[in-house]
């Protein structure tokens, strides 16, 4: 299978939310990490991280023109949600079928590791999602701005859920 991976933000001024920890750097491991472990397991990985954009519009498109023209079967966009610090959780979104499947696949893993279902979710106000032609699921892992899901959160675990959830 080739999988688009899309380490979101981490293009400035596309930086991502900060709380506890900053999602740029938190994506940025648990994209790297996951892509390594996707190629390993015999998968094709494309990133999608821009490496230069003006702004924000800018690295979206850049990170859906990648994923388009790599002609990738599923794409994977990662975050972290940030809100009022009491919100925690893990929730994945997707429009089509094929990406609510994979979504609802990748989130059983996830909340396996402790953390609240908050559930599969539509999909359709975000750019990656709606403008990529492949099934596609915007993870966000969990809270970066909750003391609860910071305390639970492992990288490598997180990883190794999604990985299981992408591949099962």
């Amino acid at each position: 299978m080739k999988i688009a991976i899309d380490i979101g933000h981490n293009c400035h001024p596309d930086i991502g939310a900060v709380g506890i920890k900053a999602e740029d750097e938190l994506v940025k491991l648990i994209g790297t990490r996951l892509g390594v472990k996707l190629i390993r397991s015999g998968n094709d990985v494309i990133f999608c991280t821009p490496s230069f954009c003006r702004s924000v519009a800018d690295s979206l498109r850049q990170r859906v023109a990648i994923a388009n023209t790599g002609n990738a079967d599923l794409y994977v966009s990662l975050h972290f949600n940030a809100f009022n610090g009491e919100a925690h959780g893990s929730e994945v979104f997707a429009i089509s079928p094929q990406g609510k499947k994979a979504a609802a696949s990748v989130l059983k893993e996830i909340v396996e590791l402790g953390y609240r279902d908050r559930g599969v979710k539509d999909g359709s106000k975000f750019f990656v999602l709606k403008h990529t032609r492949m099934p596609a699921i915007l993870v966000e892992c969990c809270f970066i701005d909750a003391k609860t899901d910071m305390d639970i959160l492992d990288v490598d675990e997180m990883v190794d859920a999604i990985l299981k959830g992408l591949t099962a």
